[in-house]
């Protein structure tokens, strides 16, 4: 069984030159691990514990890739157009998601544009399909 975190298990960090809170025993990044603050990283991090010792498992990096890329294709508005976009131009290699431009994503898409942070790399493997359906997308009002 996983071990659950109080407030005060967390380890005060520089990440990229932002101050966060990890949790010194866990290796992955998951919700609650790092956090902004060690009260609601602590309420995330037990939450998916529980919820993990509970037999939901936790989506693949690509599952979750493969979630925005159609959350991103699927939802009308001009932040899913503009994520469809830089999506696909990840693709080609002419944009790279990056924690530093923060401040400037659009808040809807803030959450997916940070984990793909993560998956610049995983970007340049998508299918053609893909490809194709978020350019349709990114051209689309």
């Amino acid at each position: 069984m996983r071990r659950l975190v109080k407030p005060s298990d967390y380890v005060p960090t520089d990440i990229l030159g932002r101050s966060a809170y990890i949790i010194p025993w866990e290796e992955r990044l998951c919700p609650g691990n790092p956090a902004d603050d060690p009260e609601s990283g602590a309420r995330q991090y037990n939450e998916f514990a529980l919820a993990e010792a509970n037999g939901h498992r936790e989506r693949s990096p690509e599952e979750q890739v493969t979630d925005i890329i159609e959350w991103a294709i699927a939802t009308p508005g001009e932040a899913a157009r503009k994520l469809a976009a830089d999506l696909a131009a990840a693709y080609q290699g002419k944009y790279r998601f990056r924690l530093d431009d923060l401040e400037r994503w659009d808040v809807e898409t803030k959450s997916y544009r940070s984990d793909l942070a993560f998956r610049n790399d995983d970007l340049r493997n998508l299918s053609a399909s893909k490809v194709m359906a978020l350019r349709s997308r990114s051209t689309s009002t």
